[in-house]
């Protein structure tokens, strides 16, 4: 018995448009995380080279106890700015395994 006969609208694209949606979703949530991958390396970066220089100011005499609370709050931010990164890499693999899984949907997206 046809699919038409139960009144079902099926239509050859609907797996296509379906998917595509979510391949050109993919495509905005890969970007979004590689922006903030990349935004989060330069303040990374900065917070490592203020935590030398505090403890180098450390070192030749400057205030113990004010470099020790920056060097704490320095520390603090390095460590949930390194959890950032990890999350980020995380949701990436997350979007590439479910890119990569496509080609099994739709057939449009096998090499």
């Amino acid at each position: 018995m046809p699919l038409t006969a139960f009144r079902l609208a099926f239509r050859e694209d609907v797996d296509e448009r379906r998917f595509g949606r979510l391949a050109r979703l993919l495509k905005v949530i890969q970007v979004e995380i590689e922006t903030e991958s990349a935004a989060l390396r330069p303040s990374v970066e900065r917070m490592t080279d203020c935590a030398a220089f505090a403890l180098e100011a450390m070192e030749n005499g400057e205030s113990p106890e004010r470099m020790s609370a920056r060097i704490d709050a320095l520390a603090r931010n390095l460590a949930l700015s390194r959890g950032r990164q990890v999350l980020l890499e995380q949701q990436m693999s997350f979007v590439d395994r479910t890119r990569a899984g496509l080609p099994c949907i739709l057939p449009s997206h096998r090499a």
